[in-house]
Parts: C-alpha cells; structure tokens; sequence
C-alpha cells in the first residue's frame, strides 16, 4: 500500500551540469525526491537526461552544485555503501549467453556477502521474491538472451530489487518495448515504488504513459527545470513548453498530446458518450474545427441504436446520409461533395 513520506533521499541544490565547466547543458536547479516516489524524467534528446542520472549515482562530478543521497554527498559514497543505497539500470539490457535469469539476478547480492563472496539462503530467497515481484519467476532457468525484450528489462528491474537499494535509478527502461509492454513496466515501477516505499527515477520519452503513472515528473528544458506533479504540470501549461518549437501541443481538456493543426472546415457534432468523443476526434484529425451548430453547415448527430451506433449527417439541416461506422463518416468527410441530398 502507498505511504507518503517526508524522508529526502535524494537533494538537489543548485545544480550545474554540462560537458564542460560554465556551459551547462541547462540553468542551475534545485529538486528533492523522497521515499515512496516515482519520478518520470523527461526532457528532450541531448539536454542530459543520462548525466543527471549519472550524477544522482555519484559516477559524475556536477561542475557547480551538490547531490545529497540521505544527508551526503554521492560523490563520497564509498562504493559499497553506495550499491547499498542506489541501484542503477542502464539503458541496454543485459545479453550474455548461457546465463541463466536466476544466476543474472543474483549477482545484485554481492554487496551483501562476506569474504567468501558466496550467497546465503536469505539472498536466494531475495532473489527469488524480486523474480516473483516482477512476473518472470517462471524463467528463472531460461537463458537471458532467450527472452523478449519486455521479459529482459522485466529481470533488470528485479536485479534492481534484488540488491535492495532504498533508490532506483532506470534509464529509459522502456525504450525498445511495445505499447503493452511500454506501460505494464511503468505501471510495475510505480507498485513497486509505493508497496516498497523506495524511490524510482527514471528517464522516458513516452510522456503519455508518465501522465498515467507518474507521482512526480522532472522535465528538463533548455530555459530551466521544471518539476511537479503531472497534474500540476499540465494545469500549468508546463508541457506545452516542452514542445515549444514544435508542431505538437497538449490538450489540457483531454490530457493528450497531438499535432497542432489549422483546421479550414467547421462542423457540428452533438451526441453522448465514446460516441461522440470519437467522432470529435475524426473530425479534428481531418482538418475539422467542432463548433455550436449554428455555425456549421455541417452536422452530425450521433447516437445508439439497437444495431450499434448510428451517425445522422445533415447538410443546411437537411439530412443528407446516414451512417452505421466512423470509418464510413471519415470517407464522407473526405469529400464533402458527396454529402448533397
């Protein structure tokens, strides 16, 4: 169960980071993240998504500034106490052959052995229960270079909880998965993080999902650094300054992100329902502004049936066709022509 906490695990101040000193790769900022937390990092190619998660590991000096993991410095984390407190998973999954997903996992348990360097019972059984946490405890004996990728990146983030690190840091976890996949780890990061009260960052593109999931995002743009609460970030128009400089917007009134257009076509939509929110998105995919029905040459009126759906198309409020699916309104809204009683 979620438990929010006060404890800052990791502190941020004054930040200046970059390839080389007096040109950071963005202004100085300050963030603080905290136990039970999944952060969504994001940020556009090359603005140092990669060297701020670096940095967090205490792997990269800041030229200005501190990072603090639980009161002190990374920089002087002695290297056991530091795989103790942060576990890092790096953007290429792990492809040896003939090593076994148990085997792969269990290496995260040698910061935890003695002189002899060998695992006890208690680690096996870590091992075991990080597999289980993450849904591949059935492949515990297949050979990692066999899985898919989903399955891969599924045994990293359980070497990951193996090594039981208080802090998670993933980079771009789910770059090479599909759709499905792109959103069940997400959804995994953020369980794990609020059932086992660490603290998850990760770096991601797919800002739709870290909307989705996400408690806080820490967007990094070239005017500065942005941080929040998804909701708070989209009330605050703080995604549309994401994609300044680009054809694309966020729709605050639908939460999605989609490509500006300049619609020369007006029409009238009325109805309930998915019905009616999925025609207002045709419309507007093929150049159409939806606006009061006494502007419109063009209505539509959609409405259930005891068929299905039933889309009423009017011309000058004459009823010029009827339709039983959106594929067959899309052809008529691509030759208005046609629509004439």
């Amino acid at each position: 169960m979620y438990s929010s906490s006060n404890i800052s695990t990791v502190l941020i101040g004054g930040l200046g980071i970059g390839y080389k000193p007096n040109d950071y790769l963005l202004p100085k900022f300050s963030v603080e993240a905290h136990a039970g937390e999944l952060i969504a990092l994001v940020g556009r190619n090359g603005v140092g998504k990669s060297t701020l998660l670096r940095t967090i590991m205490g792997l990269q000096a800041p030229f200005e500034g501190r990072v603090d993991i639980f009161g002190k410095s990374a920089s002087s984390l002695l290297r056991k106490e530091r795989s103790r407190l942060l576990s890092f998973v790096p953007a290429d999954t792990v492809k040896i052959p003939n090593l076994y997903i148990r085997d792969f996992v269990a290496l995260s348990r040698f910061p935890y052995t003695g002189w002899s360097r060998t695992l006890a019972a208690a680690d096996w059984d870590m091992v075991d229960k990080s597999l289980l946490q993450v849904g591949i405890n059935h492949l515990s004996y297949r050979d990692i270079t066999t899985v898919s990728d989903g399955e891969r990146q599924r045994a990293m983030i359980a070497f990951a909880l193996a090594q039981d690190a208080k802090i998670i840091l993933l980079d771009e976890p789910t770059a090479y998965l599909d759709l499905p996949n792109k959103y069940e780890v997400v959804h995994l990061l953020s369980q794990l993080a609020h059932s086992r009260n660490k603290t998850i960052i990760y770096s991601t593109h797919d800002l739709q999902g870290a909307i989705s999931e996400a408690d806080n995002i820490w967007m990094m743009l070239d005017t500065g650094f942005v941080a929040g609460a998804p909701e708070d970030i989209a009330l605050s128009n703080g995604f549309n300054q994401f994609l300044a400089n680009t054809n694309m917007m966020f729709d605050t009134s639908l939460g999605l992100f989609k490509n500006q257009r300049n619609p020369q076509k007006f029409i009238a939509i009325e109805g309930q329902g998915d019905a009616l929110l999925w025609t207002k998105r045709l419309a507007e995919r093929l150049g159409f502004a939806c606006v009061e029905r006494s502007n419109a040459e063009i209505m539509v009126s959609c409405s259930k049936t005891d068929n299905g759906s039933l889309w009423e198309v009017y011309q000058k409020n004459t009823l010029a066709r009827k339709v039983h699916s959106l594929t067959e309104l899309g052809q008529l809204f691509k030759g208005l022509h046609k629509l004439k009683p």
